[in-house]
């Protein structure tokens, strides 16, 4: 076999130059930046401490959203269209996961009550109302816009007794990232603040029912 020590040479060469420019990139590459959302956005907490140990179990979820908003990278709305995917900018965790534990942090504290649980809870487990949540939009548009679009119900005792759809808008940014998360924070607050409200009135109404002699 005859080897062509120029033609050898050359590759090496070659791949060489390649591992520099690659290593080169990577040290020059922007470090991944991570994001949490959160439910009690500009909420001042001036509830009691101690959670309420009696009445009814709220059970929270299913929470869903679109598929194509389930990914790591944050989302810009260019168009009605057409989507922008910030690879330098995450979700620390499944953005149905942080919506559903952004909830399941505020809850408590809106309706003073320790007795939530999370979907999926276990068979037996015992739900008096249950809250379930389709997001139907929830991204930053071209205009720096924030909106959340939702549709969501109240089942009381397994039966429905509410279904609403609810739209909230925040002015965020088209490049800060750090803003964007907190207009979605916001519109995220102001659902949680609106499912309270409704729960609210609801155990409060059926409480009256029961107590009537």
């Amino acid at each position: 076999m005859i080897f062509d020590f120029d033609y050898l040479m050359k590759s090496r060469l070659t791949i060489a130059a390649l591992a520099l420019l690659l290593s080169g990139c990577s040290h020059d590459s922007k470090p991944v930046q991570f994001y949490m959302l959160n439910a009690n956005s500009g909420v001042v907490d001036n509830t009691p401490a101690h959670k309420a140990a009696q009445g009814p179990v709220i059970g929270l979820g299913p929470i869903r959203i679109p598929e194509y908003l389930n990914r790591p990278q944050m989302i810009i709305a260019v168009t009605d269209n057409q989507y922008l995917l910030a690879e330098d900018h995450r979700w620390a965790e499944r953005l149905d996961q942080n919506i559903s534990l952004a909830l399941y942090k505020a809850l408590p504290n809106q309706l003073n009550t320790g007795r939530i649980v999370r979907y999926p809870w276990p068979q037996r487990q015992v739900i008096d109302y249950q809250v379930g949540i389709d997001i139907l939009e929830f991204n930053v548009d071209a205009n720096g816009q924030s909106r959340l679009i939702a549709q969501w119900f109240v089942k009381y005792k397994d039966q429905p007794v509410l279904d609403k759809r609810s739209s909230y808008q925040f002015p965020a940014s088209t490049t800060d990232h750090a803003i964007m998360v907190l207009a979605q924070s916001q519109c995220l607050t102001k659902l949680g603040q609106e499912i309270s409200e409704n729960l609210r009135q609801l155990i409060t109404s059926n409480t009256s029912m029961i107590s009537r002699p």
